[in-house]
C-alpha cells in the first residue's frame, strides 16, 4: 500500500495535516481532494524514491579510476553501467506512474 499523505500535501498547499485519509486545513476544515491525481502523485514520488535509490547504489561506478586499465582489476563494462544510470535518472527527473526499471548490469572485472 502505498502512502498518499505527501502527495496530499503536495497537491494541496492547504492542507495542514491528515487524520486517516481525510485532509483538513489550520482551520480544522475538511479539504476534499481527487483521489486519482493523489494516487498518481504518489506513484510517481515512489517512481523517484526509487530510481534515487538505484542511483545511490551504482554511484561507485562513475569514480574515474575505477574503470581505467592502469588499476588492476578494473571495470571493464561501465559503459553498460552509464547506459543503466542514464535510463534511471530519467525516471528519477521525469517520474511516471507505471516505471519499468532497466536490470542492473552486472559488473565485469578486468583479470587480476
Amino acid at each position: 500500500m502505498i502512502d498518499l499523505t505527501p502527495a496530499i500535501y503536495q497537491l494541496y498547499p492547504q492542507v495542514t495535516h491528515t487524520r486517516g485519509d481525510v485532509a483538513y486545513d489550520a482551520d480544522d476544515n475538511e479539504v476534499p481532494y481527487d483521489l486519482t491525481a493523489v494516487t498518481e502523485q504518489a506513484q510517481k514520488n515512489e517512481c523517484k524514491f526509487k530510481a534515487t535509490q538505484l542511483l545511490y547504489a551504482t554511484d561507485w561506478t562513475t569514480i574515474p579510476d575505477v574503470a581505467n586499465p592502469i588499476n588492476n582489476p578494473y571495470l571493464t563494462n561501465q559503459a553498460d553501467f552509464i547506459t543503466y544510470r542514464n535510463t534511471v535518472r530519467g525516471l528519477a527527473v521525469n517520474p511516471v506512474i507505471a516505471p519499468v526499471f532497466p536490470d542492473i548490469p552486472k559488473p565485469v572485472w578486468s583479470a587480476q
